[in-house]
């Protein structure tokens, strides 16, 4: 048997879903948490921001690209992949879907920077009238 003593670490995600009722953008994201532009927490949102921007995919899209061959359809996919509340969530993105509006999905990581991380380490859902995210399938 080997034992390694020196650093060893384990990686983490978060998958997310994101409907949006236009472009996903930086103000309506900020107005959902509910933080001022002022907070000493803007640079945290700012980054958990950012982290969404550079993984999110549009949902059918990234199905397609990572997932077509696994499930026999987008709908199982959302229902028994990716979320503990699938079944809560699929109809949200089936109805987004039908008024329009935008569905990505991707991943957060705990391979990237700190506040990426920290935000990989838990579950949560960001709501208000024009968007919705849903972080609630964590891979600790």
């Amino acid at each position: 048997m080997k034992i390694r003593y020196d650093f060893v670490t384990n990686s983490s995600s978060t998958s997310f879903v994101i409907i949006s009722d236009g472009e996903f953008n930086f103000k309506d994201f900020i107005d959902a948490v509910g933080i001022n532009y002022d907070s000493q927490f803007i640079d945290v949102y700012q980054g958990l921001f950012n982290a969404f921007v550079d993984d999110m995919e549009p949902a059918r899209d990234y199905y397609n690209k990572h997932f077509s061959g696994r499930f026999s359809s987008f709908e199982e996919f959302i229902e028994q992949q990716l979320w503990k509340s699938g079944k809560e969530v699929l109809p949200k993105i089936l109805e987004a879907e039908k008024k329009g509006k935008n569905v990505y999905i991707g991943e957060l990581s705990s391979d990237t920077n700190d506040i990426e991380c920290f935000f990989c380490t838990d579950e949560f859902i960001i709501e208000s009238d024009k968007l919705y995210v849903d972080a609630q399938e964590n891979g600790w």
